[in-house]
């Protein structure tokens, strides 16, 4: 009963806010895209995930949170203030990075990074750092297509809520549930044809947690370490889509973060697909690429096998399709 009220209010909650600074966005002309539609999902989304997530709380884990925990929270917050400053200053590339490299320093200096047991500290701390970095802007490359960023991070949010009662996480669960629900409202005005985007403030806000998050649940045991890959799992296509976009990047002869059209969603629209086939095909690969993580918890091999093998089949195809127009 309490999950569906977390769930139902963080929905309703997100679509009021979320139309609202839509409006706002549209009545003042202000933090639009190139193509004139807003980029305030962010805002609209992160302000109701707030306010359930410290609502309900309380009633479901107590007043007691773990200083780790309350670290993850600040520093999410702090940067969906940054990044919110970037939506309406528009950064440089050059601060952009300088501004990561020294606010992943400090998160780092608080709370608890990737510890994988068999490799030492300083290389435990370098994992760390660039997983941080690369899922954060992972996220952020993904609000790029109709529908892509709410559709990769609702399939996403619901495979750790699953995971997070799977292993007795109660605090990681209500931020997961909270994070569906303001995602499902989302996408209701993201789903082709866009009327909305995430913009840096909501798509680095919910990559962040997704990154830190994942470092936080223990997954695996000395029995069975295999399972310290499930975040890689459940985060698996959007690594390689920015993987991909650093390539072809590369290739162009472009700076890896500099901004391009390069992206599996962009270039598969070019390449023939709708965008409606696009968005389906993307949310497909994700769902197989959570599946095998959740299997792999629930130590059934033969499914997670299964599962995993249609990811790779289906993730090489998406990436071979794209690949001749590059």
């Amino acid at each position: 009963m309490n999950n569906s009220l977390v769930f139902l209010s963080s929905f309703f909650l997100g679509v009021f806010f979320i139309n609202f600074f839509r409006k706002l966005s549209l009545k003042f002309n202000i933090l639009k895209s190139d193509k004139g539609i807003p980029v305030v999902g962010g805002l609209g989304a992160v302000i109701p995930f707030f306010i359930c997530y410290f609502l309900f709380k309380h009633l479901m884990v107590g007043a007691i949170v773990p200083i780790q925990f309350l670290w993850i929270i600040i520093f999410s917050l702090v940067l969906f203030i940054i990044e919110f400053i970037d939506d309406l200053k528009d950064f440089s590339l050059k601060t952009r990075v300088i501004i990561q490299i020294v606010f992943i320093f400090l998160v780092l200096s608080k709370i608890k990074g990737i510890d994988i047991y068999f490799l030492p500290i300083w290389i435990n701390y370098i994992l760390s750092f660039l997983w941080i970095m690369g899922i954060t802007n992972a996220f952020n490359h993904l609000d790029v297509g109709d529908g892509q960023c709410g559709g990769i991070s609702l399939i996403i949010s619901l495979a750790f809520l699953i995971v997070s009662i799977l292993i007795g996480n109660s605090l990681m669960s209500i931020i997961f549930l909270c994070i569906c629900g303001v995602m499902l409202a989302f996408l209701l005005f993201n789903l082709p044809p866009a009327r909305i985007f995430m913009g840096n403030s909501g798509s680095h806000f919910f990559g962040f947690l997704f990154a830190v998050l994942s470092m936080y649940g223990d997954y695996a045991s000395l029995e069975k370490p295999i399972v310290l890959i499930l975040p890689l799992l459940v985060l698996g296509f959007p690594l390689i889509d920015t993987l991909f976009l650093i390539i072809i990047r590369i290739k162009k002869g472009l700076m890896p973060l500099k901004k391009s059209d390069d992206h599996i969603f962009l270039s598969l629209v070019s390449s023939g697909c709708s965008i409606k086939q696009t968005l389906f095909k993307i949310c497909i690969v994700t769902l197989l690429w959570c599946l095998s993580g959740i299997f792999l918890l629930l130590n059934t091999n033969i499914f997670f096998i299964l599962f995993l093998l249609l990811a790779l089949i289906f993730t090489f195809r998406l990436i071979y399709k794209v690949l001749p127009s590059q």
